[in-house]
């Protein structure tokens, strides 16, 4: 689980300061982050799932999935 999480926080930075370099004059705000920590989050639990338990399967799954896209896209305004 630990190397599991340090790639998942690795990959979140990187794409964080890729895109506060690229496309931005400021920094993302700490709400953007965090949206984009738990989105992300979210969809690497549902590639681990088991697949009967997966967002295609499950209804809850699915809708806290895109929930948590709705609040990064706010967030960060994408």
């Amino acid at each position: 689980m630990t190397t599991r999480f340090v790639g998942l926080m690795t990959a979140a930075l990187a794409c964080t300061f890729l895109v506060a370099a690229c496309d931005s004059t400021k920094p993302p705000s700490a709400d953007c982050i965090e949206a984009a920590r738990l989105y992300a989050e979210a969809l690497d639990q549902n590639n681990h799932a088991p697949a009967d338990e997966k967002a295609d399967k499950l209804t809850a799954r699915k809708e806290a999935i895109v929930a948590l896209e709705e609040r990064k896209v706010k967030a960060c305004g994408e």
